[in-house]
């Protein structure tokens, strides 16, 4: 898992009692979706002057919070830390940076859909189906 480390249930008896793995998967797509509406946003304002680029707070920290849904619901993007030294005229995009992310929110949602998906057969399996 690129750049997220958390722990997604304690145990097997744990998944079954809450189903805690689905709610865990589903609040890593939902942060790789925000991202990436942020990330996209930079690249369009690659050449906009004194545009500075922005991302999410890291997902590890969200997630701590007693209602992730709620946090990333009202998330808003920060100045990013990794923004490159200001062009002259002022814009603080790297292109280069921004598809890096990009590539990183990329495998944070396939690993999100693949914990959702075998969880979902997991509980097929486990109905006989």
């Amino acid at each position: 898992m690129v750049g997220v480390s958390l722990t997604l249930t304690h145990g097997p008896k744990a998944m079954f009692e809450d189903l805690k793995i689905l709610t865990d998967a589903s609040a890593l797509a939902r942060y790789a979706a925000k991202r990436q509406e942020v990330i996209a946003e930079n690249i369009a304002n690659v050449n906009t002057p004194g545009y500075v680029a922005r991302d999410l707070e890291a997902f590890d920290h969200v997630f701590e919070t007693s209602d992730p849904y709620k946090a990333i619901t009202e998330m808003r993007p920060i100045e990013s830390p990794s923004a490159s030294e200001p062009s002259p005229n002022g814009n603080t995009v790297s292109l280069q940076s921004e598809l890096m992310r990009g590539a990183q929110n990329e495998a944070q949602h396939e690993t999100a859909v693949a914990i959702y998906r075998k969880a979902m057969d997991i509980l097929k399996m486990s109905l006989g189906r």
